[in-house]
């Protein structure tokens, strides 16, 4: 275990917490304005899952890159301060908590199963294509970070 014990595990948890929590907000707020201007009943694009995920790309990949570059560990035996524990728990808690991949896939899936299956398939590459440009994004903005 590292110098930080049980403090930084809570901490990660809390991030990981936070990271959730924004990824349902995100989500319950744009499907809820999606709804209010379709048709009832019709089908929406989860923008919301799509907006958190690649939200989580960006932060991921700045925040890998950042740590990369600093030289802190990413497994929790090799932290000893706290710089690289607030880094870890930004990237694997918050990061991780706001990212999905089985509400992307239940989303996908119950789009192709309603017959929106170009709605499911236009998702589906979207969804790959954002979040790995967020991941390079975020780590040529990590770049520029002190």
């Amino acid at each position: 275990m590292n110098a930080l014990g049980p403090a930084g595990f809570l901490l990660i948890a809390l991030a990981g917490a936070f990271g959730a929590l924004l990824r349902y907000l995100l989500d319950v707020v744009l499907s809820a304005a999606q709804h209010r201007r379709g048709a009832p009943g019709a089908r929406i694009f989860p923008l919301g899952i799509l907006l958190a995920n690649t939200l989580a790309c960006l932060l991921v990949g700045a925040g890998a890159a950042w740590a990369a570059r600093h030289g802190f560990a990413w497994h929790p035996g090799g932290l000893d301060s706290w710089p690289g524990l607030l880094v870890l728990a930004l990237v694997l808690g918050v990061g991780g908590g706001l990212s999905t991949m089985s509400t992307f896939v239940v989303a996908a899936v119950s789009l192709w199963r309603s017959g929106a299956r170009a709605m499911a398939a236009s998702y589906t590459v979207l969804t790959i294509g954002a979040g790995l440009a967020a991941g390079l994004l975020g780590g040529l903005l990590a770049s520029l970070l002190p």
